[in-house]
């Protein structure tokens, strides 16, 4: 047991280093994203969704209507501006465009014969709250652009360090001056997908030019909260009078998706085409399509989602339904104002779970465990973690890492699998070895399959002693040659023994022509005493019908048998260099002492009281005497094995009926009628034993009386 412990504690922590150091080299990274864009998919929280945050789209149906007028996409941007002023009229908090305004609107009017871009840049600087996008680029693809950036960002943000440690651009798309100085602030409209093309994750700020330049849904976040200030709180969050933002161990921010993308999605879309109609109908003081109520303190964003524009990202919904790119602001913007931030769990508890994982199932496998119940442990820890972490995410947004450790227990199962095999496989050649000798078959499979209830080193049970002994061996065996003897042996051996097997007994020894057996081990059993008995008088009849070579006839194939039930101690007894399986204990002396009663008594098969309590029943029987063994001062009551119930011929069963008669006077010492039956007995069948004795004990005690506490009680002198 002790080198299984080692072994197991070995293998455990071979496969738990393993898995931590896969893990911690990112092998399991690309399935674990995966895992997390199942569970946004499995429990969207569309609800959660901040209903301050709201996306005008410049759809296919704006698009359209616009072109039946004859403007066609790009729009001039008096469109943009005249949907500005409406929406501050609403009361609109915050105006995000997701559209990059790099290029003046060269030669076009809008309807008062002004120039659209300096109406926009009107409308946006009457607004005050228009949030307008840049895109940053490394200076490695040397985008070319003619607009410097002139308004630097509002605000303050530190310390140095964290600030040196920004990602850095040193180009970048930016809307044209005039816009740059009507609007509120800037915000990068960078997207960085993972390895497998995903969008999951994104810096919060950008270094350019020395600049921090905050994302785009991190600026409308910071417009409508009116925050000039935070600074970078260790690589793990960024602080404001707002509260904490916490960002992963490489400083990005975790995006907590709510659902689905597009109108049907977690966001209330507006046409665009719709909010201009709509402003045209309440300057006619008509009920609008698009209340004012719609955008009231509400941050507004507007981007495309037309299919022609091609402003769509991969996200973990994308499977299902398309996703624009001004609908992954509003998540960040609404995670930023809800505050719904996910969070990834310490990789310490992902690394605990790894290791303990591969401990519970190599020490179950290694330690004796059913292959059946590893599994279901196995299984219930699978799918343990898998609710845990299903139920974190649900309702505390906490990722916790899923492949890892499930890939520990599958590690750890096939490697205590392979190793238990290997093992088992040792043992059940060992275990098979050793009691091919003792054990049929069917009982050998038994113990394989049932090893744990077997002690080989010794075991105390409750079992049926079997001894057997040749009748006459020794002038039998004068009369033949050597040679001739062993042949008998090796055939009589054979037939006695296959019954025993047959029977379920365990052969513990030959002892010249004699032989020892046990039922009832190693494997407990029910019915030990019966398959004894049973296997008695199987012996019996096979030695009466059966003419063993070389031997005498059948009818003087005669064997005694001694047959007792109790406890005993069963298993490997003797020294480390010789030790034999065997059975040993009072139970086992007396069924040798019964063994050698039958000479006394003329019988073939006596069994002790405890056997006949067990087996009785089911067996014809008939009760002899009560000995008290040499050595022993308890009498036991000896019985003589007839045959199976029901299974006597009348003219023995009366002889039975008379024995019991003479029994009972005997006991009562009225010798002189006892003598009578057993005389009656006797001259029914000749020869009978157990009547023979009876006799002379009578015709004794008739000359010579017992004492007055005579108890009825034979004392034997022999073993």
């Amino acid at each position: 047991m002790k080198r299984k412990g080692f072994l197991a504690a070995t293998l455990s922590l071979g496969c738990g280093a393993a898995m931590a150091l896969l893990w911690a080299l990112g092998v399991f990274e690309g399935l674990e994203l995966k895992t997390l864009d199942f569970r946004f998919r499995l429990f969207p929280q569309v609800r959660r969704a901040s209903a301050d945050v709201v996306i005008v789209a410049i759809d296919e149906k704006s698009l359209l209507e616009f072109k039946r007028n004859e403007v066609v996409w790009k729009w001039p941007r008096d469109f943009y501006g005249a949907l500005t002023s409406h929406l501050q009229r609403c009361g609109a908090k915050v105006i995000v465009f997701d559209e990059l305004f790099s290029d003046p609107d060269i030669d076009r009017k809008g309807s008062d014969g002004a120039e659209t871009d300096g109406a926009f840049a009107a409308a946006m600087k009457e607004a005050g709250s228009v949030v307008l996008a840049m895109q940053l680029s490394p200076e490695q693809t040397l985008i070319t652009h003619e607009n410097p950036l002139v308004k630097p960002p509002q605000l303050s943000l530190g310390p140095q360090e964290a600030l040196n440690a920004l990602r850095k651009y040193g180009e970048a798309v930016i809307p044209i001056e005039p816009f740059q100085r009507s609007a509120l602030a800037l915000g990068a409209s960078n997207f960085t997908e993972d390895r497998d093309g995903i969008f999951r994750r994104v810096p919060l700020f950008f270094s350019y030019h020395g600049a921090a330049i905050p994302h785009l849904g991190m600026a409308a976040y910071l417009a409508a909260k009116g925050i000039r200030s935070a600074e970078f709180a260790g690589a793990g969050c960024i602080r404001s009078a707002d509260g904490d933002i916490p960002l992963d161990p490489r400083g990005r921010f975790l995006v907590y998706w709510y659902g689905r993308g597009g109108p049907s999605g977690a966001f209330k879309y507006y046409s665009f085409a719709g909010v201009l109609r709509s402003m045209q109908e309440m300057a006619r003081k008509i009920e609008p399509l698009i209340p004012a109520s719609a955008f009231k303190d509400k941050v507004v964003i507007i981007g495309a989602n037309a299919a022609g524009l091609f402003d769509y990202r991969s996200t973990p919904f994308t499977r299902d339904e398309s996703y624009p790119g001004m609908e992954i602001h509003a998540t960040i913007a609404s995670n930023l104002l809800q505050k719904d931030f996910l969070r990834r769990a310490p990789g310490a508890l992902t690394i605990a779970a790894i290791f303990l994982f591969a401990a519970a199932v190599c020490f179950l496998f290694l330690l004796g465990s059913r292959a059946h119940d590893v599994i279901l442990v196995t299984l219930g820890c699978a799918s343990a973690w898998v609710a845990l972490a299903e139920l974190l995410f649900r309702s505390q947004r906490l990722w916790l890492d899923v492949a890892a450790p499930e890939a520990s227990l599958a590690l750890a199962f096939a490697a205590s699998a392979a190793t238990s095999y290997a093992l088992e496989g040792k043992e059940r050649r060992k275990l098979k070895t050793m009691f091919s000798r003792y054990l049929s078959p069917v009982v050998i499979s038994e113990v394989l399959e049932q090893r744990e209830a077997v002690a080989l080193g010794g075991q105390e049970l409750v079992g049926t002693a079997f001894f057997s002994d040749l009748k006459d061996f020794t002038s039998t065996s004068e009369k033949m040659t050597p040679r001739d003897l062993v042949a008998f042996l090796n055939e009589y051996f054979s037939l006695t023994t296959d019954v025993i097997l047959l029977k379920e007994g365990l052969l513990d020894k030959y002892i010249g022509d004699a032989i020892m057996a046990v039922f009832g081990a190693p494997l407990p059993s029910k019915t030990h005493a019966q398959q004894a008995c049973a296997a008695a008088l199987e012996i019996q009849r096979l030695l009466g019908s059966t003419r063993i070579s070389r031997g005498p006839s059948p009818s003087a194939q005669k064997t005694r048998i001694g047959i007792n039930t109790g406890p005993m101690v069963v298993g490997n007894i003797g020294c480390p260099s010789r030790m034999d399986y065997t059975a040993i204990g009072d139970t086992v002396n007396l069924a040798s002492r019964l063994e050698g009663a039958n000479k006394n008594y003329g019988t073939e098969i006596l069994i002790g009281e405890t056997t006949f309590q067990e087996a009785g029943e089911h067996f014809e029987t008939r009760e002899l005497d009560r000995i008290a063994v040499k050595g022993k001062r308890c009498a036991v009551v000896v019985y003589e094995l007839l045959g199976r119930k029901g299974s006597l011929p009348e003219a023995l069963a009366a002889k039975k009926r008379l024995f019991k008669e003479g029994l009972g006077r005997y006991r009562n010492r009225e010798f002189a009628g006892a003598l009578s039956v057993f005389e009656s007995v006797l001259a029914g069948e000749p020869g009978d034993g157990p009547s023979e004795l009876y006799v002379r004990r009578c015709r004794k005690f008739l000359a010579e009386p017992p004492p007055a506490d005579w108890d009825g009680v034979f004392h034997s002198e022999s073993k």
